[in-house]
């Protein structure tokens, strides 16, 4: 018998509770961008936070990919962790940045912001730090 060490482990609501969201998505033929369910939950979610704009994407990269855009930030070097998911780094290069990486905190796994200054140079466009496991990196700092 093989002992699995769980990380992270996903919600899920009780499967009856699930499946008719399921029977909605089958019968309306929308399994991917602008359904009717998201549509829903986001105009409830517009209304909930007291707030215009707001819009799911379908994977962080593409939510990094589109803050990076929102910066209106020409071409240069992002400072950010090498512990992450990878696709903190692939929205970086693919919005044809440079990543420059910054080493972890060992008791938060969060980049350690007392060496973020050391990395910053002219080229240096934006910082992309990366909360952990649940820790909050030091913004402020």
């Amino acid at each position: 018998m093989i002992n699995k060490i769980l990380v992270t482990k996903s919600f899920l609501p009780p499967l009856e509770e699930y499946e008719v969201y399921l029977n909605k998505i089958w019968n309306s033929y929308y399994l991917t961008n602008q359904g009717p369910l998201l549509i829903k939950l986001e105009s409830k979610l517009k209304k909930y936070l007291n707030i215009e704009n707001f819009h799911f994407v379908t994977n962080g990269t593409l939510a990094l990919q589109l803050a990076i855009k929102a910066l209106e930030i020409s071409e240069g070097e992002i400072i950010t962790t090498p512990f992450s998911y990878v696709a903190t780094t692939s929205a970086i290069l693919w919005e044809k940045f440079k990543p420059v990486f910054v080493d972890i905190k060992a008791d938060t796994f969060c980049i350690d912001a007392d060496k973020i200054e050391a990395a910053i140079t002219k080229k240096t466009r934006a910082i992309l730090a990366v909360h952990v496991f649940g820790i909050p990196c030091e913004v402020e700092k």
